[in-house]
């Protein structure tokens, strides 16, 4: 290639250059100088400081003990106990079973509102008599109304054991209509039922188990007294003094 540009009209010619490249050794150098310009880093190691000690005494809680202590699966009479059953679940689910503990929760049906008064007696009302000239006695008052067998939240309880080595608590279903409509706070009661996981509603679903207690036979009508006959006099015979 031609490097040289001769001018119209005139005899100067100029000379084209070629670009100088830059070495890689002086962009080094300048490099390491500006390096070594920098200010030097402080290597010293610095010592961590330690914190004043503390002065303060912990006090640390007793050591558990962790030997199982022993229980009772039974009590005198035979009724089992709430650990004696929940440990023994296997050996006791589908069977009717006889446990007792002492009522810690309690869950029941509101009671109902109480009947209506009697209509007042009209004491210028003429005395009604039977067949046999006998008066008829008031009627009886109608018994209290019954709780509802179930309600919502459905009646329950859970018992534990008197010794407070046992930390389980048992489950007890059943209807208003139960044993449970007695149950008060804090009794000691004895229940029997059926020990199951589920209960034959599916209200209640327990792994550790649960008593259904079945429904007791309604209450028998209280029967009246019968009414004392008047004896009647033998025509001819003065009635007998009051």
């Amino acid at each position: 290639m031609n490097n040289r540009v001769t001018l119209l009209g005139s005899r100067q010619t100029l000379t084209r250059r070629k670009p100088r490249r830059t070495s890689g050794r002086l962009l080094g150098l300048v490099a390491g100088l500006a390096l070594g310009a920098a200010p030097g880093c402080d290597k010293q190691d610095k010592k961590p400081q330690l914190s004043e000690r503390s002065t303060k005494t912990v006090t640390l809680p007793p050591k558990p003990v962790l030997k199982e202590l022993p229980y009772k699966v039974t009590h005198a009479d035979g009724a089992l106990t709430i650990e004696g059953i929940m440990r023994g679940r296997d050996d006791h689910i589908g069977k009717d079973v006889k446990v007792r503990g002492i009522i810690e929760k309690l869950v029941q049906c509101p009671e109902p509102p109480p009947p209506p008064p009697p209509p007042p007696v009209d004491p210028f009302a003429p005395q009604q008599l039977d067949a046999a000239g006998n008066p008829v006695p008031p009627p009886e008052p109608p018994p209290p109304p019954r709780r509802p067998r179930t309600c919502n939240p459905p009646p329950h309880a859970y018992l534990k054991d008197a010794t407070p080595v046992s930390k389980r608590r048992l489950l007890v279903y059943g209807s208003m209509w139960s044993k449970l409509e007695n149950f008060k706070m804090g009794d000691s009661v004895t229940v029997e039922g059926r020990f199951d996981i589920v209960s034959r509603d599916g209200v209640f679903l327990r792994q550790a188990g649960l008593v259904i207690m079945p429904d007791l036979p309604p209450p028998e009508p209280v029967a009246r007294p019968a009414a004392t006959p008047t004896p009647t006099p033998a025509p001819g015979t003065a009635p007998a003094p009051k």
